[in-house]
């Protein structure tokens, strides 16, 4: 049945892909709108800025190496370094320094940092096709909405010409004196209804291809042409398997493939570093250090001094350090952010737990819904053929005097009606037919 499900949606799916030269079919729409939506722009910029990120944690276990250079000139009263005493003289002084730092060992502090902040980027991820499939799924929403004002527009229309024919016919009848003056009027007034239902649902169609053009990013002053479906597509005449069965698979697939919840279990990873982070702080911090330094001084108009090359020998050092950091007492600073994180991992447990309770909710009433509005659909086409044959009597009876206007009127509104809620029973059962297989794991586009 499985198979069955995804023949039916592939095959609506391809109902889109013949367009004319100037009309869009779903996958256009969906392409355009993936490459011109400005907020997975934003959020694939976060992305970029967060692998940033990724590498500062990592060349954060790499040693720090630095190095200064300094010239210092000096003019009027200064100490002679040589004599150690006070002068009018003018001095030069040139130094150069270098210096190496390394932590050893900070707590773990360093390596939960560059777990969490993989962590975050993996989330960021995960949020980006999160909302590339919200999107998408709001987009196939929008184009099913306005395939459907697009197709009732032609039902409404046709009715429209319909009404138009009987006005005409029912002149001619009242010419041979076999209608009233209030079969005419009522006939009339139907045709008037019928041209304000079709203008009406031409804005309905407007309104939904405004949305449509919303949702894409396409330019709302340019006009959006998109392709009328195929809506022969066969609707399943059987159930798919069992409820229960069906959708406790469909939970275990999508509980393990849907980005937002791969974004929910990287949120709990994420906090559970964080904690330990936060507990690395009460270890001590070690380091070593390692440097050398060197200078040059002349005193300005000395005939006697030492060349550049022999102080810079004669001033060499260097030095070697171990540094130790015991974090012994700064106001509960630790102690408070350790359980402020703590605090986090729960909560992103319960958020994940809650979540995961969501999802078994939307996949049971995406089944549920797709297996009910199949049996709408069954019936609903069962009464468009019965109310189908009404009107073609009733529209003969009127036409031989044996009928009022009013039934005729009745008849015609009740089958436009019935082809517009099984119209909408198969778009829907479509929309949620595509939903389904999105939770078990078949991509969207």
């Amino acid at each position: 049945m499985k198979k069955w499900i995804f023949l039916f949606c592939t095959g609506w799916l391809n109902a889109f892909t013949l367009p004319a030269a100037d009309s869009w079919d779903l996958r256009q729409c969906i392409g355009y709108a993936l490459e011109h939506n400005r907020d997975l722009k934003i959020q694939q910029w976060n992305v970029e800025s967060q692998q940033t990120r990724l590498v500062e944690a990592y060349t954060a276990f790499l040693p720090s190496l630095s190095a200064q250079s300094g010239v210092n000139f000096s003019f009027g009263r200064s100490v002679d370094p040589e004599t150690n005493t006070y002068g009018t003289v003018s001095n030069l002084n040139n130094s150069y320094s270098a210096s190496l730092s390394v932590p050893l060992f900070t707590g773990g502090n360093l390596i939960h940092q560059f777990k969490l902040t993989r962590l975050q980027l993996a989330q960021g991820k995960s949020q980006t096709e999160a909302r590339r499939d919200n999107m998408v799924l709001n987009l196939m929403e929008l184009y099913i909405q306005a395939s459907y004002y697009q197709e009732l527009a032609s039902y409404t229309e046709s009715k429209l010409d319909e009404s138009r024919i009987q006005v005409k016919k029912v002149h001619r009848l009242k010419e041979l004196g076999l209608k009233s003056k209030t079969d005419v009027a009522l006939i009339e007034a139907q045709y008037a209804a019928d041209d304000y239902n079709h203008a009406h649902t031409l804005h309905l169609l407007d309104n939904a291809l405004l949305a449509l053009k919303k949702e894409m990013a396409y330019p709302v002053t340019e006009e959006l042409h998109i392709v009328s479906a195929d809506w022969h597509v066969t609707v399943p005449l059987v159930p798919s398997e069992p409820f229960q069965d069906e959708i406790a698979h469909t939970y275990r697939v999508a509980e393990a493939r849907l980005p937002e919840m791969r974004q929910s279990r990287l949120a709990v990873d994420a906090s559970l570093y964080g904690k330990r982070q936060a507990l690395s702080r009460f270890f001590p911090d070690i380091s070593f250090s390692a440097g050398m330094s060197s200078s040059y001084f002349r005193t300005l108009g000395k005939a006697d001094f030492i060349p550049y090359a022999r102080q810079l020998r004669n001033n060499w050092g260097q030095y070697l350090s171990f540094n130790i950091s015991f974090p012994l007492f700064n106001r509960l600073g630790n102690a408070m952010n350790y359980k402020r994180s703590k605090i986090a991992y729960r909560s992103a447990q319960e958020e994940y737990a809650q979540r995961q309770d969501e999802l078994w909710a939307d996949v049971q009433q995406a089944i549920l819904d797709r297996e009910s509005l199949r049996k709408e659909y069954l019936h609903m086409e069962q009464k468009v053929k019965a109310d189908s044959i009404a009107y073609a009597v009733i529209a003969r009876k009127f036409d031989e005097g044996m009928a009022a206007p009013l039934d005729l009127r009745t008849a015609s509104n009740t089958l436009l009606s019935s082809r517009a809620t099984l119209l909408q029973c198969k778009l829907n059962h479509l929309l949620k037919c595509r939903l389904v297989s999105y939770y078990q794991g078949e991509p969207l586009y």
